[in-house]
Formats: structure tokens, C-alpha cells, sequence
């Protein structure tokens, strides 16, 4: 008999340890798509500085366009 408490034991202690595993790594993914979802705009932006291509819609940016003439003026 002390032999069947003993694996009962150990059983239920393996269990525990897995319900915290399963329970731990659920919160963890969770956690780790919201730190996602806030660091893809950042990355995003970055991207767009670094080649004037917009990760979006994969479409060049007219950044050497003066389109105000501001520069152009003449005083």
C-alpha cells in the first residue's frame, strides 16, 4: 500500500507541475503577441525611413518631390 501512495504522489505532483507549465506558457504567448502587436508600427515606421518604400502597399514614396516650392521661392 505505501508503494501505490507513493506513485499516486508523485502523479499528482507531475500533474501540478504541468497545469502551471500549460497555464504559464498560455499567458506567455498572449503577453508576447500584445508586446508584438506594439513594436510592428515602430517597425514599420523604421523600415519606411530607411528605404521610402511603404511596408504596406510596397508603393516609393515621392520624399524628393517639393511639392510647396517653399525652397523655390524667389524674395
Amino acid at each position: 500500500m505505501p508503494y501505490f501512495n507513493k506513485i499516486l504522489f508523485t502523479a499528482f505532483e507531475i500533474s501540478i507541475f504541468l497545469f502551471g507549465y500549460v497555464l504559464g506558457r498560455r499567458m506567455g504567448k498572449k503577453e508576447g503577441v500584445i508586446e508584438g502587436m506594439s513594436l510592428v508600427p515602430l517597425d514599420w515606421r523604421k523600415q519606411l525611413f530607411e528605404t521610402s518604400i511603404c511596408p504596406l502597399c510596397n508603393q516609393e514614396l515621392n520624399i524628393k518631390v517639393n511639392y510647396d516650392n517653399v525652397h523655390n521661392r524667389e524674395l
